[in-house]
């Protein structure tokens, strides 16, 4: 027994030493295919086409293509050369190419070159190395459109700046890095007509698929968590634990639209929280009130909107047309930040 436990033991060890080998050559060959692909790039910027687009460029690009896809395969076709020397023209410094592809697969970081705008495409950067995201995972935030659905989003452009930042910089993120308006609950399968009870049963059915919507650092804690107030019986829907904010998150689900009176309410159960259920080392507990729909002037005159302990938000269980909900987002960024103008 005590000889069969030794060679266990003995098989484990080398196990972990081939495993984290492999480990460290498959970063290391990413990272030098990541850094060739930018060399490739910057080279038919600067020698070829010299950063211009003319005709004749179009012209070499193509026949540069057809000649390195014939040596090298079809990673080296047209769309991938262009890929290339978007990467180049992006991240034009060597620095922050090997900081990128020591953490993000090529794949990653392809995927993230069709986006525009400069911030969202640092969020998606940033939250994919914070989170650990697969590359299917990444396609799936881009395309549910999680920076439109983050408060982030909505905040002055110095604000997501310092926020993302933080984010590289101190691994530090922030509740409006995690929260989102509206939360996708399609996943949910519930039909027209259901109680706030057959919501929160199916939550917890499919609450693997509920935490992947919330995001990767929630941890589901309890469900209807009986508080007692003055000899009287409440109950905080459901609590979770967010790691990298290290607070207590508690939901509470309703079928209407929000009401000035569920803040109170969501006020008592984080302050019973921070009294009795809070950790030491821990911030105090966030509360987040998901709504069928938003009451946006109550909202307005309760300050929600810059709140950072109480957070508010619709939850669709089907969803809508995707250019309809990406006009109805943009809307909701360009009505945010006017108001922060006028202010």
């Amino acid at each position: 027994m005590n000889k069969l436990k030794k060679n266990i033991t003995l098989l484990e060890s080398i196990i972990t030493l081939i495993d984290s080998a492999r480990k460290r050559v498959a970063q290391t060959v990413n990272s030098e295919i990541t850094l060739l692909y930018w060399n490739i790039g910057k080279e038919i910027n600067e020698n070829i086409l010299g950063h211009k687009r003319a005709d004749y460029g179009k012209k070499i690009i193509s026949e540069l293509s057809i000649a390195l896809a014939e040596r090298y395969g079809k990673g080296f076709g047209k769309r991938n050369l262009h890929n290339f020397m978007r990467f180049n023209e992006l991240y034009p410094e060597v620095q922050i190419v090997h900081s990128l592809s020591a953490q993000l697969s090529w794949t990653h970081i392809r995927n993230i070159l069709s986006i525009e705008d400069n911030l969202k495409r640092e969020f998606y950067i940033q939250m994919c190395k914070h989170e650990r995201w697969s590359v299917r995972t990444l396609q799936d935030r881009i395309s549910s459109m999680l920076y439109e659905r983050t408060a982030i989003s909505k905040k002055p452009e110095q604000t997501i700046i310092n926020d993302l930042r933080q984010l590289e910089n101190q691994n530090k993120i922030t509740p409006d890095l995690t929260f989102k308006d509206p939360y996708f609950l399609d996943f949910l399968g519930l039909r027209d007509t259901y109680t706030e009870k057959d919501l929160e049963s199916s939550i917890l059915y499919h609450l693997q698929n509920f935490i992947a919507e919330l995001g990767t650092d929630f941890a589901f804690l309890s469900r209807q968590k009986r508080i007692i107030i003055d000899n009287e019986d409440f109950y905080i829907d459901l609590l979770f634990y967010h790691r990298s904010l290290k607070s207590l998150v508690a939901i509470d689900l309703k079928l209407d639209k929000f009401r000035a009176a569920y803040k109170g309410q969501m006020e008592l159960y984080l302050r019973w929280l921070e009294v009795n259920e809070m950790k030491e080392g821990e911030n105090k507990p966030i509360g987040l009130i998901l709504c069928s729909e938003k009451s946006h002037e109550q909202i307005k005159y309760l300050l929600l909107h810059n709140d950072n302990r109480i957070k508010v938000a619709e939850y669709l269980t089907k969803l809508p047309n995707k250019s309809l909900l990406k006009e109805k987002l943009e809307e909701a960024i360009f009505l945010a930040k006017s108001k922060l103008r006028q202010l």
